[in-house]
């Protein structure tokens, strides 16, 4: 996220040595070996503007060393899987942390329900029916999250991600009105748009701190970061945020963190959804190269269903744009917004064929594909084709695809 690395134009910018001179010493040292037993450590791939990710001194030290003069070089890069699929196909190994395995997904499932065979007979066959929140259940903290819904809203399973940390966040509003004994008012919060009068402005400056975060890409807020950007203090986070005291200044201060990073960017989208039409549409003209657009427009779909002509016009440009990156995460935005209307817009800005040639498709991708083609497939009359050749479709990623395509009836669909 520093500025100087992002600027960095070659490897000297990078090195951390004292001086600049000691960096060109030891660079010329390596380079004169033309990179034997140098080894570089990428840490946060993800944290890269995106434009950064194509052409950039970083993605020629990955896949292009000879051209720095380090043919010998070796690489670790870290990354969240979701901003790593660029580097596939210049990497010789990954290796994925995956959290809970199946196995110890339904062994989790069974202690938290106290063995209850119906409940996690019931909890299995849902998630079943739902996969993006059932692949979303190898991260621990967010199996604990929707074992928590699956609970609290009388056995039954929301859809998308969009709905889970929407629930959430009703849910901490609730046990926060509760907490006050308020039983009949914490009935009542059904909805982000309708809360009790006195939560509405500590709700705003929640959501307006949440926005200023997504758009520095800042995830901890110390009190200098507030001041910064002229907010006012949290007095109330709602249970919606957590702080800590921090001891890294003379005096003490505390630094407030949200509870989960889908929870800031759930309510930085619903800000930007209370904005005019037109500054939705410079917001995200300003977010479209940064890190966290992939996430944020997601939650910002699923709220607006992208219905303006500024944010329509956006969608054309992705769509005409080329970028099959950009591409995905148009068709994840629409699978949260469960909007077939939006799904024949950008069937028709497609002209008529999705073409996904050579792209490396993740289960949760597969799925997303499926739901958009079957949409269109049930919405617009006359041929639709979908290549999906050299997309390393395997058994696993085929379920998820075919298990939305099955929804749709019809067979306008060209395998090429």
């Amino acid at each position: 996220r520093d500025p100087t690395i992002q600027s960095a134009k070659s490897v000297e910018d990078v090195i951390p040595a004292e001086s600049r001179s000691q960096a060109e010493k030891v660079m010329a040292e390596f380079r004169r070996c033309r990179g034997q037993n140098l080894l570089l450590v990428m840490d946060g791939w993800d944290e890269l503007p995106l434009y950064l990710h194509t052409k950039s001194l970083f993605q020629n030290l990955i896949a292009y060393p000879e051209t720095l003069n380090l043919h010998f070089s070796s690489v670790i890069i870290t990354s969240r899987p979701i901003a790593s699929s660029d580097l596939y196909h210049c990497i010789s190994s990954r290796v994925e942390i995956l959290g809970f395995t199946p196995t110890e997904v339904k062994d989790y499932f069974t202690e938290v329900l106290g063995g209850e065979s119906q409940a996690i007979q019931k909890l299995q066959n849902q998630l079943k029916e739902r996969p993006l929140i059932a692949a979303s259940c190898y991260l621990p903290l967010n199996a604990a999250i929707v074992c928590h819904l699956f609970r609290a809203q009388d056995y039954k399973l929301p859809t998308t991600l969009h709905e889970l940390f929407t629930l959430l966040v009703l849910g901490c509003l609730k046990r926060h009105v509760a907490k006050q004994k308020r039983e009949r008012e914490r009935q009542h919060i059904t909805s982000l748009d309708n809360l009790p009068l006195d939560l509405q402005q500590f709700f705003k400056d929640v959501c307006t701190l949440a926005y200023h975060g997504v758009m520095d890409n800042c995830v901890s807020f110390p009190l200098e970061y507030l001041k910064t950007h002229g907010l006012p203090t949290i007095s109330e986070t709602l249970g919606l945020m957590q702080g800590m005291e921090s001891f890294t200044t003379l005096e003490s201060s505390p630094s407030f963190y949200f509870l989960h990073l889908s929870v800031q960017e759930l309510l930085a989208s619903f800000y930007i959804s209370k904005l005019p039409a037109e500054e939705q549409a410079l917001v995200f003209k300003k977010l479209f190269r940064e890190p966290r657009f992939a996430a944020v427009f997601r939650f910002f779909t699923a709220f607006t269903k992208l219905e303006t002509d500024g944010l329509r016009r956006i969608v054309a440009s992705i769509v005409q744009g080329g970028d099959k990156s950009q591409l995905l995460y148009l068709l994840h935005g629409m699978y949260e917004a469960q909007a077939p209307s939006l799904c024949q817009f950008v069937g028709s800005q497609l002209g008529g064929e999705l073409n996904l040639r050579y792209t490396t498709l993740s289960p949760v991708d597969s799925l997303t594909v499926g739901y958009f083609i079957s949409c269109i497939c049930l919405t617009t009359v006359g041929e639709f084709k979908a290549d999906l050749s050299r997309c390393s479709l395997d058994d696993y990623r085929i379920t998820f695809f075919v298990n939305e395509l099955s929804k749709c009836t019809s067979s306008a669909i060209t395998q090429k």
